[in-house]
């Protein structure tokens, strides 16, 4: 089986999506500016991004084709951005 993933460990995997999500998004878009850290993202849109990303961990929980690990610390990230824009 896979090896669990330590808590510093999880705590790293979701620092480094944050900043590849916070370069990603770092600029004018059809829905605002910046990632779901930015209060220019409005909440209805930060809702489908996290939405979307809840369907890949249910997709890889599901059949396996996506890692969910991956989709967990996506998540995550996701969660701790739209935190910070509070």
């Amino acid at each position: 089986g896979r090896s669990r993933m330590p808590g510093p460990e999880i705590l790293a995997a979701v620092t480094a999506e944050r900043v590849r999500q916070s370069r990603l998004w770092d600029r004018e878009h059809d829905w605002g500016y910046g990632d779901c850290s930015s209060p220019q993202v409005s909440a209805p849109v930060k809702v489908a991004v996290l939405t979307e990303e809840c369907g890949e961990v249910a997709r890889a929980a599901l059949d396996g084709t996506v890692d969910l690990k991956d989709e967990l610390v996506q998540v995550a990230a996701v969660c701790f951005a739209w935190l910070e824009s509070l």
